[in-house]
């Protein structure tokens, strides 16, 4: 005879109360946003900064619009930039190496400290 499966929800005492706890449920809630979410009237955002990119990360940073603005700019570039790559690259195969070569932690690590150093500025100032 087979055991059933077991229990999607665990019953936990704290104190002199009884929480139920969904273990199937996603504990860290939603993925980091790669770029700032504008939520409020005057321009500002918050912005789930990554490990990948950030040394202190994962962390929400509020931005104010000026700071929005430049996020802004430089996601319009980076399209730009991974456009114009992939056009060069159907052209001329090698181009391909040059991803590994940026995601090296050589050259990944000075880019972070400067963009940890950025953000520490931005959390300085108060957005």
């Amino acid at each position: 005879m087979t055991e059933p499966p077991p229990s999607r929800y665990r019953v936990v005492e704290h104190g002199r109360r009884l929480e139920v706890i969904d273990t199937r449920a996603n504990p860290t809630g939603p993925p980091p946003r790669l770029f700032p979410r504008q939520t409020r009237f005057d321009g500002s955002g918050d912005i789930t900064t990554r490990a990948f990119y950030d040394a202190k990360g994962p962390r929400t940073i509020r931005l104010d619009s000026v700071s929005v603005g430049v996020i802004a700019r430089v996601k319009f570039v980076a399209l730009f930039a991974a456009f114009a790559f992939v056009v060069a690259a159907v052209a001329m195969p090698w181009l391909l190496a040059i991803p590994f070569a940026l995601f090296s932690k050589a050259v990944r690590n000075p880019a972070r400290d400067g963009i940890t150093r950025w953000l520490d500025g931005i959390v300085a100032r108060g957005g």
